[in-house]
């Protein structure tokens, strides 16, 4: 659209003896140390763009009275969002790749220039700076095949060009102030002359030029006190494009525009997304998957409030199930222990498994945190915030560990129920403690407690549990007093007092009346907290849209889910799906859909995470023949890179007991998984620490990969094949350690052989008998402190009724 500078190059005054330098030039810089000028010097010169020196701009300011300098000075947002240009580009290379049509690149383009220069958060100062001579034209970016440049055009007040042409397409969004351009054509006697209105364009506007549609004009600053700024998109390197100037009388003169700078980075292979275009997104309650693609311990460390944990490793095993719309807006992070970038090779993993939409968060996790965003540590942190917001709206009772020992000793007329997973209880529980896991409290206590009088006492390890189950009980009008054991089994311990262990008290069975009259008070409460009813086949028309994410889980318990279910729900008891959410369901936004037998489970589960900000649903109007399906159908796993040669255990067992085989068993288990059974000898390794682990590892002549199921380790094969020696021979165990077992091959217990860390595992401090007290009670003060962070972080939508 417009004309720029084409003087040649100078040298750069930065580089010359001071005693040399204009002595304007020796001011502003001694200026710019103490503050009073931004930074001056040169970008580094690009050999395909020309630029002229930043210093004869500076000599120029020094030369202009004060009040015309401020006059000239732009405001330039700090820090600047360039992800966003690095997104644009982006996506215009693929609009380029995917037509050579004008009209189409013209017409597709506008919205994606338009969607840039909304945001006025991204131009880097050193590209918005005006010159009180001349307008300038800085390079954001040049296409290495000519394709495009994009070019951000700084106005000065009351500067102008001369009539002008491009001789490729164009498209001009105005991102400051505003400008006018006005038309020109040749008359009969080949004068050129204005043709049309002049078009005035304002902030966000975007227009088009081509020599198709018309090519030649003068453009303006419509402001005579204000700088204004545009940005330019050309079908070539506009820099080097020769091009005319017309005159009125007819006359024409060649100019090639050159730039007043060099060029930014080329685009990068996955757009970024920047901190306040996700803090946005959840803002909009849009349907976003952050994914920290590193392992549970350093992601436990420092992570955002919506942050998943999917460990490298295990993206192609679990994302299809995790995030189920292929162009849900993911955005990958994660660096591991030694420095290796894990989010490059996880995107590209996702890219593979045919996700669309997948970014880089900008920055990484320290660019979240420059940014302003909040960051927790701990696992499950929007559960375990949401039941501390809980309790401080709604002052949930709860009791010491001291008082609840002393009711218990009395034998007081008070029933302990634990609302915990059964085998947590069963590791370390309250005397005299009941398992009732969280979604069951509702349906069960009035059978454990029918006298009114009884005191029901719920505990779990830490607080969130035993606040969200007493606020259940509460909130469904048991007329029972009901209290939550204060800080659960950690204020047990720290109090001093025995947990018992091995327990194996379970909830009973409840009658029909009893059923009803649960249902009854959880549907008030769902319908209280915003639930909605759906029926079985809308959702079904629901789950088969590819345009939104819906969950579909049966928040009944384990063996009812085997015993039988509705066809598409996938299991999670719903104590510990309000509990997990984070993991059961990695996209935020999305939308939730619950079912169980007795409407008594699901309303209760649906109640709280309504109130955690879900799109929630419970399923109406289902059978007793709805619920026969009994096959737990895995989801189709993605193809692996690379041929993978699978291997039956017999042929492993013959290569194990040939010492001059130089066999070694790679296992990409869990660490729990290993050392709860592992095939002997076999050496435990990370995919995302895979150098390190292959290095602590015995050597062999061959690897047999596994795991606890074949799934995780089938996909490490290339991974291993390209860490080794050529000839080295890597096959994959078929079935993994599950298949060992069946075969008669006895496992062995133990951490006898682990080759790195166990990162992949964050030690809960509540979990376990032999935690150190230190650990305990900074958990209990951090549970303190995460309603004040939640109110810094602000995008949680959490509500309490």
């Amino acid at each position: 659209m417009h004309m720029g500078q084409g003087s040649k190059p100078t040298t750069c005054c930065k580089y010359m003896p001071n005693d040399n330098k204009p002595k304007q030039v020796r001011a502003i810089q001694s200026q710019t140390r103490r503050g009073l000028f931004k930074s001056s010097t040169c970008t580094s010169v690009s050999k395909r763009t020309r630029f002229n020196c930043r210093c004869e701009t500076m000599v120029a300011l020094a030369q202009t009275p004060k009040n015309q300098r401020q006059a000239m000075t732009l405001r330039t947002p700090q820090p600047a969002d360039t992800p966003r240009l690095h997104n644009f580009v982006t996506q215009l290379d693929a609009l380029l790749k995917s037509t050579t049509d004008e009209a189409a690149i013209l017409a597709s383009g506008k919205p994606l220039l338009a969607e840039l220069v909304a945001h006025d958060d991204w131009l880097p100062e050193e590209y918005a700076q005006p010159n009180p001579e001349r307008y300038q034209q800085f390079l954001l970016y040049a296409d290495p095949d000519d394709r495009f440049s994009v070019v951000s055009f700084v106005w000065g007040p009351g500067q102008s060009t001369p009539i002008h042409d491009h001789t490729v397409w164009g498209l001009i969004g105005m991102l400051r102030g505003a400008e006018l351009c006005q038309p020109f054509a040749k008359n009969a006697q080949g004068h050129w002359q204005p043709s049309g209105e002049q078009i005035r364009l304002e902030q966000g506007h975007v227009e088009a030029v081509s020599p198709t549609i018309g090519d030649v004009h003068r453009v303006w600053n419509a402001f005579a006190d204000q700088a204004s700024i545009s940005i330019h998109v050309y079908g070539a390197d506009i820099g080097k494009v020769s091009r005319h100037v017309f005159h009125e009388d007819g006359t024409v003169k060649d100019f090639i525009s050159g730039y007043s700078n060099a060029k930014v980075e080329a685009p990068l292979e996955f757009p970024l997304a920047a901190y306040a275009h996700i803090r946005e997104t959840l803002l909009q309650r849009q349907e976003i998957a952050i994914l920290d693609v590193r392992e549970e311990d350093p992601f436990a460390q420092c992570h955002p409030l919506f942050a998943a944990n999917l460990p490298l490793g295990r993206i192609e095993a679990d994302a299809w199930t995790r995030i189920p719309r292929l162009d849900t807006f993911i955005v990958v992070y994660g660096t591991a222990f030694n420095g290796d970038d894990l989010a490059l090779p996880a995107a590209r993993t996702l890219k593979r498994m045919g996700y669309t939409n997948v970014h880089l968060l900008a920055g990484g996790l320290q660019g979240w945190q420059d940014a302003g965003g909040e960051v927790f540590r701990d696992v499950n942190v929007p559960s375990k915030s949401f039941g501390e917001l809980v309790e401080s709206k709604r002052h949930t009772p709860s009791l010491s560990a001291q008082e609840v020992k002393a009711l218990i000793d009395a034998k007081a007329n008070v029933v302990v129920m634990d609302a915990r997973r059964f085998d947590e209880y069963q590791t370390m529980s309250i005397p005299s403690g009941i398992s009732v896991p969280g979604a069951e409290l509702v349906l069960r206590a009035r059978a454990l407690a029918p006298n009114a009088t009884t005191r029901i006492i719920v505990n779990c390890a830490g607080r969130t549990r035993s606040i969200i189950g007493t606020q259940s009980l509460i909130n469904s009008g048991i007329p029972n007093p009901v209290s939550a054991l204060r800080n659960g089994t950690i204020g047990w311990t720290l109090a001093g007092q025995e947990l018992v262990k091995g327990a194996s008290d379970h909830f009973p069975e409840v009658d029909d009346a009893t059923r009803a009259k649960a249902a009854a008070s959880a549907f008030a409460v769902a319908m209280r907290a915003g639930v909605k009813r759906v029926r079985l086949d809308e959702l079904n028309t629901w789950l088969a849209d590819p345009t939104r994410t819906t969950y579909f889980f049966d928040v009944r318990t384990p063996e009812e889910y085997v015993a039988g279910h509705v066809a598409g729900a996938r299991s999670a008891p719903g104590g510990q799906l309000v509990q997990e959410t984070d993991h059961q369901a990695a996209v935020r936004g999305a939308r939730i859909v619950l079912c169980d037998t007795d409407g008594t489970r699901a309303h209760m589960s649906a109640s709280w995470l309504a109130q955690m900000g879900w799109e929630v649903y419970v399923v109406s109007g289902l059978t007793a023949e709805d619920f026969t399906h009994t096959d737990v159908q895995a989801l189709p796993l993605p193809e692996t890179q690379g041929k993978v040669t699978p291997v039956k255990v017999e042929q492993v067992k013959a290569w194990l007991a040939d010492r001059n085989s130089h066999t070694v068993v790679l296992d990409f288990s869990t660490s729990a998984q290993y050392i709860h059974g592992h095939i002997h000898s076999a050496w435990w390794v990370l995919r995302t620490q895979l150098k390190d682990s292959l290095t602590a590892a015995h050597k062999g002549h061959r690897y047999v990969l596994t795991c606890q199921n074949g799934s995780v380790s089938r996909f490490a094969v290339a991974d291993v094949q390209a860490a080794v020696k050529a000839g080295i021979e890597v096959v994959w165990l078929e079935g993994g350690n599950a298949a060992w077992l069946a075969a008669g091959g006895k496992l062995q217990t133990g951490d006898h052989q682990m080759a790195v860390e166990r990162v992949d595992r964050y030690r809960r401090p509540y979990e376990g008998t032999n935690n150190p007290v230190e650990a305990m009670q900074g958990y209990l003060d951090w549970e303190f402190g995460l309603v004040d962070q939640l109110a810094r972080d602000g995008t949680h939508h959490f509500r309490v009724i």
